[in-house]
């Protein structure tokens, strides 16, 4: 049965007042977010094949925890009408957006409650705007590469993992896009699919800003008049080639390498498979062929979404009142310093207090816990899957997993619907370094959730 796809797009400003609790870097001496950049925005792309609907919502935040993106998923469900199951929620993981809970901060934590509580309807707004401007659409999907990331992984001198550049190390360069157009070949919506930390902006950083995706997005819709959605891929090991920096020139100038090559692979795609035909010879100065490119057919027009549960093992850690009570002493520390010391103790005192607020945080979620059962989010366009995981796997996952699996087109990330930790490969373990000693898992994880997306790919193949 061919099955007729009907897509529509919705967007909300999602900006939060000046002045919010900012960005959490641990060597960051500000607390307030003093500025805009550029404003953070909420895309939704709503899908429905008259049997099966969908909607993807993607919002520049840096982390979306379940408390939060329930809330969020549920809204939409209930204003759109589709099954909350049905909702995935992705968040691009700028690292120059507000805080959007408790933190160590002493001040502007009190815009975060009545900011956080908006979101919820400004999202389902944009998603009930998308399910109004639903129109019969076709679907295609290619790749090209990027320049702008690398692994970040290096070993530098005395053995230490640092966050840096490792020109050696593994980086999944596929950039893929997705493109969706009403039926005169007009874009409605372009997704834009990579994995790269959006780490560009560093602590020097005051200002508001997406970070490099936010870029991408704007060189995308200028190039197609499309609204652009951008899905974080499998970047737990990854960031740009230069990162930390304060100065928003150099998040402009990355984005919009990787947007004019996401723009050029929107702008080839046809959604309308055609062959080419040689209709005649017309005699000028030259022979000229004359050809007509007929259309063969209509692409796969099927939806599907699958979401499972996958069980994964954890590490053991210490009580979280323990733990809670540790952050809280270092938090008070760190209050008492602010104003008197020197710009090397406070850089010093923020890193400690953000390094025993991570680790209580994961007490929290995890102390007692053998295991954990993360949601593993499955949405199938025709030959296009899209997999979304609630934490940051390393590049190597992700690209196991495209190259296994059925699919022509499969775009795997992180940073959806929840936020579980990082997703090391085994063999980056006996190393250690800050997505090691920071992650949940055991080393076996990656394994398990690579099987687990390959069976859930294989759900979606067959669902057709």
């Amino acid at each position: 049965m061919t099955h007729r796809l009907r897509a529509g797009v919705g967007r909300a400003v999602i900006t939060p007042p000046v002045g919010i609790a900012h960005a959490g870097w641990g060597a960051q001496t500000h607390q307030r977010a003093e500025g805009v950049d550029l404003d953070l925005l909420a895309t939704v792309l709503v899908l429905d094949d008259g049997d099966v609907q969908a909607a993807l919502a993607d919002v520049e935040f840096c982390v979306v925890g379940k408390e939060l993106a329930d809330p969020i998923r549920a809204a939409i469900a209930e204003l759109t009408g589709i099954p909350p199951a049905h909702v995935r929620l992705s968040y691009t993981h700028t690292h120059s957006g507000p805080m959007l809970g408790p933190s160590w901060m002493t001040e502007g934590e009190e815009l975060i409650p009545a900011y956080v509580q908006s979101l919820p309807g400004r999202i389902a707004g944009a998603a009930w705007e998308a399910t109004r401007r639903c129109r019969p659409v076709r679907v295609a999907a290619g790749a090209g590469v990027s320049d702008i990331v690398v692994n970040r992984r290096l070993r530098a001198d005395g053995g230490r993992v640092i966050a840096g550049r490792n020109w050696d190390g593994f980086a999944d360069r596929e950039v893929k896009v997705v493109r969706i157009d009403d039926l005169d070949e007009h874009p409605l919506a372009v997704i834009v699919h990579h994995g790269c930390h959006p780490t560009i902006m560093g602590p020097p950083n005051r200002l508001l800003t997406p970070d490099y995706p936010g870029v991408v997005r704007q060189v995308v819709e200028r190039a197609t008049g499309a609204l652009c959605l951008y899905l974080q891929g499998a970047a737990g090991n990854t960031h740009a080639v230069v990162d930390y920096v304060g100065d928003p020139a150099v998040y402009h100038r990355l984005g919009a390498i990787l947007g004019h090559e996401a723009a050029k692979v929107a702008l080839r795609l046809e959604t309308v498979p055609r062959r080419e035909r040689l209709v005649r010879v017309l005699e000028s100065g030259a022979p000229l062929g004359i050809y007509a490119d007929e259309p063969v057919g209509e692409p796969d027009g099927t939806l599907r979404v699958v979401s499972r549960p996958v069980s994964l093992g954890v590490r053991t850690y210490p009580p979280f009142a323990e733990t809670d009570a540790e952050a809280r002493r270092h938090a008070e520390r760190l209050r008492a310093l602010r104003g008197h010391a020197s710009h090397d103790e406070l850089q010093a005192a923020v890193g400690v207090a953000r390094r025993a607020r991570m680790l209580a945080d994961k007490a929290q979620q995890y102390a007692g816990h053998g295991e954990v059962a993360a949601e593993l989010h499955g949405i199938r366009m025709g030959g296009i899957a899209l997999v979304g995981f609630p934490g940051e796997p390393f590049s190597e996952i992700g690209v196991r997993v495209k190259q296994a699996s059925p699919f022509p087109h499969t775009l795997f990330s992180g940073y959806t619907n929840d936020y579980l930790g990082y997703v090391p490969v085994a063999e980056a373990y006996p190393e250690g370094g800050y997505e090691v000693d920071t992650s949940p898992f055991l080393p076996d994880t990656a394994d398990r959730l690579a099987e687990a997306s390959l069976a859930l790919l294989g759900e979606l193949w067959q669902a057709g």
